[in-house]
């Protein structure tokens, strides 16, 4: 009696289970028949680590894998904004001592020299210094740009950054910071030294 091999290899399906054979055509009809429910058993037996899956669950296990571009995009922005308020927050602060400061100090000087045409006033961020015939000082925050911004009477319009490293209000055009250029506008206005509580 002859020995009929079947293939090992498995064609799963997702509807049905068949079996391959090498050589059909030359097993009878009674061996196929005696062989296929015992082949067609032992894939339904088979442990569920063996099957093959198909269809869209790997395809959405592999999708899910990849990351968001929206999500990585929307937590740039986040952190983004978190900083920039950080940095306005700071700005605020350090503005509105400088502007005080000044304030301050302006008053001091008018008190000192005694002058009737003379006038501070500090109000929503925004100082403004009368002297009478030598002109007006208004000198403001910009937050916008995170800048000082002063209309001198002697030199004009000019803006300035701070410096961080040096604690220093400047400007970029003349390098020279605010409190330089009060010191020997004012100094000169009065014929003195009037020394101004800022860089």
């Amino acid at each position: 009696m002859s020995t009929i091999r079947l293939s090992t290899r498995l064609l799963l399906c997702t509807r049905r289970t068949s079996i391959y054979l090498p050589n059909a055509s030359s097993i009878g009809n009674r061996a196929i028949a005696s062989a296929w429910p015992t082949a067609a058993a032992a894939v339904r037996c088979a442990p569920a680590s063996t099957r093959r899956t198909f269809g869209t669950a790997s395809s959405s296990r592999l999708d899910s894998s990849k990351p968001d571009p929206a999500s990585s995009t929307s937590k740039t922005r986040a952190q983004l904004d978190a900083e920039e308020r950080k940095l306005l927050h700071e700005y605020e602060k350090i503005a509105t001592h400088t502007l005080e400061e000044l304030a301050i100090r302006f008053d001091d000087i008018g008190e000192e020299l005694g002058l009737d045409d003379y006038d501070v006033e500090y109000a929503n961020g925004v100082l403004t210094v009368g002297m009478g015939e030598k002109g007006t000082y208004v000198i403001n925050k910009q937050p916008p740009n995170k800048q000082i911004w002063i209309s001198s009477p002697v030199s004009g319009p000019e803006r300035f950054d701070y410096d961080y490293a040096k604690k220093e209000w400047f400007c970029r055009h003349t390098k020279e910071t605010l409190g330089t250029l009060l010191n020997r506008e004012i100094s000169a206005a009065f014929g003195g030294e009037f020394a101004m509580p800022i860089s």
